[in-house]
């Protein structure tokens, strides 16, 4: 795969165009990691808005990818970089003495290039590792700053789905120490308890009230999905544990995607 250093290179071939920078818009953020603990709340609540209304555009482009959905991937990977490159032009230059928050932006600018081109060449497995690395990226920044953000919680829950996964769905896994699986297992099961006690704020994704029903609906159904897994992994059966991790899998994605906005990833793409 030809190697491009630059998200802009992919869309600058395919005749992209984006806003102008505002110098306002950096202004009013460079006093984001400010001391006053007012002003910094007020910051950090529009940084949240920002990066919310990124994960909006991020959702649909994982989730399709994740389904194997290439041809709605591509489309909707208009919309997620016309989101990234907002909040990269926002919030890139505010720290430039901070080696981490430059390295944050460049790394995912770099990740989400690598998508867009494994996207472009129908590679899911590839896209899949290139998405989660600017998840990734995006976690850590807000870890080392200590900025609250309730799908940092659902991202470490598919981190654990993903490990358990593919140990169940692993034709060796009975060369796997039955106690390590359990560890999995029990990680999986902790990290679900943090989602399930963690607070969606529903103003942050704009989720009306049929927008929450939904949700909780979904949310059920993982737990249920959570709760059929746990039950085949006392069991043991190859096959059974294999079938309910794919299941679970599926539960999840559609958990997740209520917080995509899949209606402006589609209108987006058609406006181009």
């Amino acid at each position: 795969m030809k190697k491009i250093n630059t998200i802009n290179n992919f869309f600058i071939n395919r005749k992209v165009s984006f806003g102008n920078y505002s110098i306002k818009s950096l202004l009013l953020f460079v006093f984001l990691f400010s001391l006053a603990s007012s002003c910094e709340e007020d910051n950090v609540n529009v940084l949240l808005q920002d990066m919310a209304e990124f994960d909006k555009a991020y959702i649909p482009v994982l989730y399709y990818v994740r389904q194997g959905e290439m041809d709605n991937a591509k489309r909707a990977v208009f919309f997620l970089n016309h989101s990234w490159q907002k909040v990269n032009r926002k919030y890139k230059s505010l720290n430039p003495e901070n080696d981490d928050w430059q390295e944050t932006f460049r790394m995912t600018d770099a990740w989400l290039s690598d998508a867009y081109f494994s996207i472009d060449a129908m590679q899911p497995k590839e896209a899949y590792i290139f998405l989660d690395h600017v998840r990734y990226q995006m976690m850590d920044l807000r870890l080392k700053n200590n900025i609250d953000y309730y799908l940092d919680d659902v991202w470490e829950f598919e981190a654990s789905l993903d490990l358990a996964e593919e140990v169940a769905v692993d034709q060796m896994l009975c060369l796997l120490d039955y106690c390590e699986f359990e560890d999995i297992v029990k990680d999986l099961n902790d990290q679900w308890k943090i989602v399930t006690k963690a607070k969606v704020d529903a103003e942050l994704f704009d989720l009306n009230t049929d927008d929450l029903k939904v949700l909780n609906n979904q949310k059920k159904s993982l737990q249920e999905a959570i709760t059929v897994f746990n039950q085949a992994v006392q069991e043991m059966e190859g096959e059974n544990l294999a079938m309910t991790a794919t299941f679970l899998r599926q539960a999840y994605l559609e958990y997740l995607a209520g917080f995509g906005d899949f209606i402006s990833s589609k209108h987006y793409y058609a406006s181009r």
